[in-house]
This record gives C-alpha cells, structure tokens and sequence, in this order.
C-alpha cells in the first residue's frame, strides 16, 4: 500500500473530495486534512487522533497517550498513523 501525504488545499484535495465533505474538511484546522486525505473516515476517532497530535509535543507523546490506544489499532493503521505522524514530528 502506496500512503501519499497531501497538503491540505482545494487543489490537492480536489481528487479526494467524493471521499468526505471538502467544505467540512476545509474547515478543519491541524492534522485533520492529513488524516482524512489518507483515508481516515471524519469520525469521533479520526477527530480525537487529530487532536492528540496537535496537542503533543513528540512522536513518542502520542504513540504513548493515555487518551486513545493507539498500540490496539491493526499493524496497517498503526504503519499508516506513523508515516502521518512522522510528517509531524520530522
């Protein structure tokens, strides 16, 4: 599986827009553009992820936050959230 990182303009997320609501996500502010454009469903989770990483300060803060365990996800999302994260933190 190819993950693609894509800033979060109308141009580029143009091609994802059948996916989700582009003006809803237009919105958003953080990581959230990121998340969803790599197929993360707008959703409780895909929001409560979103916040944990703009609130931390570490890739490791977040792979260690008591607010959602991300060691539970399947290895695919788990490799998924820390090629995300990594554009974060790197």
């Amino acid at each position: 599986m190819t993950i693609t990182i894509v800033h979060p303009n109308v141009e580029n997320l143009q091609s994802f827009s059948d996916l989700f609501d582009l003006e809803k996500l237009l919105q958003s502010e953080g990581v959230l553009p990121w998340l969803l454009a790599n197929g993360w469903k707008y959703d409780d989770e895909s929001c409560l992820i979103a916040n944990i990483v703009d609130e931390s300060t570490s890739l490791d803060e977040v792979w260690d936050s008591k607010e959602f365990d991300f060691n539970a996800l399947p290895d695919e999302l788990k490799e998924k959230l820390n090629q995300i994260f990594e554009h974060f933190y790197l």
